[in-house]
């Protein structure tokens, strides 16, 4: 039978020493019946004392006081009465230590975790893990980290009189991409957008006029980060950690953009001559051309068209499908006679390619979603230039005039539609065909009746002559 371990002895330097050390690999509490509310805590080389007591309103607490051989028993009695008396007082030496620990993780995140981490773990884990990524968003962060950069701005002054803007100073902004996120406040927020919302626009310098929107795109993606690492982290619990961009709301800084309302008048001769200069473009094969005027006859949005992969088209069953839409739903769409004819066009030129629109001279391998270029060569020939966006709205017009139905016209446009007809449209193919057809019936008619018009004017001016 084994002799039981006997645990509660007077602690005396006798007793103390003879106790054995720990063979088993366990550790042998002893407690002092002296009355000094010393434990000893027995290891395979070491004695240690310790205290032990349960707070009143509190969790028990265990606390180390030193090796026995360093200091002595009264010594450890000492330290014993100190660390109960602070307890008794509210001190608490576990939670002090799990806080100073809590604060060294801080710092050290603290030095590590800048703006620019915290934006690329956004970019990384939202904008492309979890939502895809779209080129436009991808170019939008980096304008972003361009804007928290270093930066020389000319700030404008408005004239109260008549309402004309001037240079008033040129700032010099500090980068933010290695500053600590959590050191960021809303001081800094408030200067800095401050300076911004006053400044001329670097690109287009004939214009003398504040930026309006970049700005302060560039403010809400930062914003967003902000809420996303404080979310993610649960910092807001664990640091009390505040998004300083919040100063922004509360300061009202938030402007709507101004509605855009540019497109191609189909009611002008505008509209046939611009027709005419895109399917006279003749760049690569009139990649340009064709990738336009399928975005017009599909109300396309650039991030669906221009990334448009052979795999997605069926020409047997005439329809093609868009995944990964800006509202992340699939769309089945009929395709038209003019896009059919288009469609045979870049099959003749690029049948074994992955992209409908393939460019090998982008990096990305399909033409690009904004065609700044190529729309501004077409704007100087036709005297109207437009963005890619202002296709949709030409098209969108276009269905208001022939009183298209609002939910077909939505489907077509790829709006949301936040109930059951969402179904009920990708049902109906025959409906969706017909509506979109009388799109283009509709373009082609005002396309016939320009160039008649154009001969009429010409006709007019042989007279004159």
């Amino acid at each position: 039978m084994t002799e039981q371990v006997k645990t509660r002895i007077p602690f005396n330097k006798l007793n103390l020493d003879a106790i054995p050390f720990s063979t088993d690999g366990k550790q042998v509490t002893y407690y002092d019946t002296n009355k000094t509310n010393l434990s000893l805590r027995v290891g395979a080389s070491s004695k240690t004392f310790i205290v032990y007591t349960r707070p009143k309103h509190g969790n028990p607490v265990r606390i180390t006081l030193g090796k026995y051989g360093e200091i002595t028993i009264k010594q450890a009695s000492d330290l014993a009465s100190k660390e109960l008396a602070k307890l008794a007082d509210g001190f608490n030496p576990v939670e002090e230590k799990k806080k100073i620990k809590i604060e060294k993780e801080v710092a050290k995140a603290t030095s590590e975790q800048t703006f620019k981490w915290m934006m690329d773990t956004y970019k990384a884990e939202q904008i492309i893990a979890h939502k895809g990524g779209s080129e436009s968003t991808l170019h939008n962060i980096a304008t972003t980290m361009d804007y928290f950069d270093t930066r020389k701005v000319m700030t404008l002054k408005l004239n109260e009189e008549d309402k004309t803007w001037s240079n008033d100073m040129e700032v010099h902004l500090e980068s933010w991409h290695d500053l600590s996120f959590r050191s960021i406040t809303r001081q800094q927020v408030i200067d800095r957008f401050n300076v911004l919302e006053k400044a001329r626009p670097t690109r287009n310098k004939k214009v003398l006029a504040p930026i309006t929107r970049t700005h302060q795109m560039s403010f809400k993606f930062a914003s967003s980060a902000f809420n996303y690492v404080i979310q993610r982290d649960e910092l807001d619990v664990k640091e009390d950690l505040r998004n300083p961009f919040d100063i922004l709301s509360n300061r009202k800084k938030w402007k709507k953009a101004n509605a855009r309302t540019n497109f191609v008048d189909f009611n002008r001769s505008e509209f046939g001559t611009w027709w005419k200069a895109v399917e006279e473009y003749d760049f690569h094969n009139y990649l340009v051309s064709d990738y336009i005027l399928f975005s017009l006859l599909q109300a396309g949005r650039s991030i669906d068209v221009a990334p448009l992969k052979w795999k997605d088209v069926d020409m047997e069953l005439e329809r093609i499908t868009y995944f990964d839409t800006k509202n992340g739903e699939e769309y089945i769409f009929p395709i038209t006679k003019k896009v059919k004819e288009i469609l045979n066009r870049r099959l003749k030129y690029n049948k074994d390619t992955i992209h409908v629109f393939d460019y090998s001279g982008s990096k990305l391998g399909h033409v690009p979603q904004d065609c700044q270029h190529h729309f501004k060569v077409i704007g100087q020939k036709s005297g109207k230039l437009i963005s890619h966006h202002d296709i949709r709205r030409t098209w969108g017009t276009a269905a208001m005039s022939l009183d298209m139905n609002e939910r077909m016209a939505d489907y077509c446009l790829k709006h949301t539609i936040n109930d059951v007809n969402r179904h009920y449209f990708m049902r109906n193919e025959p409906k969706i065909l017909k509506a979109m057809q009388s799109i283009e019936n509709f373009f082609e008619g005002k396309i016939v009746q320009s160039l008649k018009d154009e001969d009429e004017q010409e006709y007019q001016r042989e007279i004159a002559e």
